[in-house]
């Protein structure tokens, strides 16, 4: 009799979870409720010019605030290219605002003076293309946080489409998931849930703050980002741990 009992109770409990379209049925599956942090901002620095890297401030975990010089490089030869465009502007500058003089006493004619004005508009292109490329010479940060990886060294000459660096942002934290996509039933932002991080033993609250637009048709989730609350204080980008969720009432 307390043989059948038991298993009386764990065919039960079977049946109940196979018909709970919320959590219970996939709090088992730590795989696919594991969370992982990711940082709010990051990203790839790279650079198109090929010229030797002059100064690299930061390295790998080095902290760094928005604005500071990320990457500097030696474009001394650009430098002569835009003094050269300049002074080439100002000739065709004065070449076209003698044709508008000389126009206005019949001693040229419009082709002249339409001439030296697209000469004018070409010398004033070709400064600001070197202009362009002479900002692009020192790399500054585009926001507060540390260096991740660090693959370039001083006085190398950058590969092309190669990044030198990656960035993240600190202390604004992010946490992936990917949940079962029947909880879209019941999940939504502000869902509260728990995430106990492995490589701290810590458990730390968060909420959901975004929903993915699509469902992956082929495992059936959906990529859910949340928020920590509270103190982020020791948790790093690519730290991960298995999330808990409790259903919204009558979900």
């Amino acid at each position: 009799m307390q043989t059948c009992h038991v298993t009386g109770l764990v065919l039960a409990a079977f049946l109940a979870l196979a018909a709970d379209p919320g959590p219970a049925r996939a709090q088992a599956n730590h795989e696919t409720l594991r969370g992982i942090v990711k940082a709010a901002n990051e990203a790839m620095i790279g650079t198109d010019l090929s010229f030797p890297i002059a100064s690299l401030p930061f390295r790998e975990g080095q902290r760094f605030a928005k604005g500071d010089v990320l990457a500097a490089f030696d474009c001394g030869d650009l430098a002569a290219q835009v003094k050269s465009a300049e002074a080439m502007l100002r000739a065709e500058t004065i070449t076209q605002e003698n044709n508008a003089r000389l126009a206005r006493s019949k001693a040229v004619g419009a082709f002249e003076v339409d001439l030296s004005k697209a000469k004018s508009d070409q010398a004033a292109g070709e400064l600001e293309a070197y202009k362009s490329k002479m900002s692009r010479c020192v790399i500054k940060a585009p926001f507060d946080g540390r260096i991740a990886f660090m693959r370039a060294h001083e006085h190398e000459i950058p590969e092309p489409n190669q990044p030198l660096m990656q960035i993240v942002s600190e202390g604004d934290l992010e946490i992936e998931i990917l949940l079962p996509s029947n909880w879209l039933r019941w999940l939504k932002p502000g869902s509260r849930f728990a995430v106990t991080i492995d490589e701290t033993g810590g458990t730390k609250q968060a909420e959901v703050s975004r929903i993915a637009a699509v469902v992956d048709p082929v495992s059936q989730t959906v990529k859910v980002t949340g928020r920590f609350l509270g103190d982020t204080t020791g948790i790093l980008p690519g730290m991960s741990g298995p999330t808990a969720f409790n259903p919204v009432p009558g979900g």
